[in-house]
Order: C-alpha cells, then structure tokens, then sequence
C-alpha cells in the first residue's frame, strides 16, 4: 500500500513539473520578409550588404500562436565565411507582438541539400549546394533560381532560464538575377547578390529534459499500479 501511495505521489509530481515549461514556452509561426545579400564577407540582412547592429524586417502572414498580431521585428546579419553546424548568436531574431517580445536565439545553420556537381549546371532541376555551405540553389526555370537557408535555435519569452521552445528558420529568395546557378556563385564572389527574402519561423514547446524524467516516471507509476490491480 505504501509504495502505491508513493507512485501516486510521484506521477502527481511529475504532471505538476512538467506544467512550468510549457506555461512559458512559445508556439506557433511568424511570417516575415525583407532583403538580405550575400557577398564574400557574409550574409546580411539589408540591402547594403554591410555589418549593421540588426535590420528590420516586414511583417506577412499568417501568424500564429505566441506571434498572433506581429507588429514588428528585427534579424541580425552572419559576418564571415558562410559555415554549417554549431553557430550560436543570442537574439539572432526579434518578434515583438502585442503582448510580448520573443526572442529566436540562433544555435544551428544546416547543410544545404544540393551537390557540389550540381553547381556547375544551369539546366533546369539542378541543385547546387557549394562546399560548406547552407545553401541549397534550384535552377527551376530557365533564368529562374530559388535559394533556400534553413537554420535552428530556441525561442523564448523574456528569458531562456524560465523556458524555450525549439524553432526552425526558412529563408527562401526566388527570380533571383543573374538567372543561373553558375552565375550568381560567380557575383557572390565579386559584387554580392540582393534579392528579396521570404522566411517562417515555426517554434514548437518541447519539454525540459527534467520535465520528460519526471512524466516518464509518473507513467511508469500509472503502469505499475495498473498492473497491480490487474494481478489483485
């Protein structure tokens, strides 16, 4: 009897610690746009292709969930190299919303999907992702390519201590000139390219990993006792 009360207690605490992390997580999508360029120094998020502090960005729709009614926002800007894997830059992004301002901090930009090969081609279907880069480019007409950046991070309300919520990142530029692959890696190499840029951030409440501990263990007690009973 002790130990049922015990598992009882315990299930009861772990749907209880679990609550906190969802109650400040953020959840749902923004829409937004602007102009980014690309050159050998970096990737950035304005027209001038230089390192400002943060560029603002233009509200579309739909947004959802923590970003409902998306009044304004900015992006910061990746000087350097364009690299993959772990590249954290706090407040990468800013969401500010009638009730709140969310906060995407930057933690990971991924491969891009293409091939080195591919990049040599302008035939329609090719799709070329140059060596270390992020980026995926589409030859999809035949003077039209589409570039997509996908990144990963966390968003967070106020502070990332009280609660964050996974979030990917998708940027995507389309009619992009000069209108092959081959020639716009040859102008990021020498003038840069601008386009304008299209990007939704979807941001999803995963619990704490102590919170996961804890649900794991109070299903654990529900089994057992529902067992129990079973034998009984």
């Amino acid at each position: 009897m002790r130990s049922t009360f015990a598992l009882l207690a315990l299930m009861t605490f772990g749907l209880v610690a679990v609550t906190p992390a969802s109650a400040t997580s953020v959840t749902g999508q923004a829409n937004v746009s602007g102009t980014a360029t690309v050159n050998t120094s970096g990737i950035f998020f304005n027209a001038s292709g230089t390192n400002t502090a943060s560029n603002p960005f233009t509200v579309q729709a739909p947004n959802t969930g923590s970003f409902s009614g998306l009044l304004s926002g900015t992006i910061q800007n990746l000087p350097g190299s364009a690299m993959t894997g772990s590249h954290v830059v706090t407040s990468f992004a800013t969401f500010v919303t009638p009730a709140n301002t969310i906060v995407f901090d930057l933690q990971t930009i991924l491969p891009g999907a293409g091939t080195l090969a591919g990049c040599a081609s302008s035939a329609i279907g090719s799709m070329c992702t140059p060596s270390n880069s992020p980026f995926t480019l589409i030859q999809v007409a035949p003077n039209v390519v589409d570039i997509s950046l996908n990144l990963e991070g966390i968003a967070y309300i106020g502070s990332a201590g009280t609660g964050s919520s996974f979030t990917s990142a998708g940027f995507t530029t389309q009619n992009l000139l000069p209108g092959t692959i081959p020639a716009i890696l040859s102008a990021v190499g020498t003038t840069g390219v601008t386009n304008s840029y299209s990007a939704t951030f979807s941001a999803s409440a995963v619990p704490e990993p102590a919170s996961l501990f804890l649900m794991g263990a109070g299903l654990l007690g529900a089994g057992l006792i529902a067992r129990r009973r079973i034998r009984a």
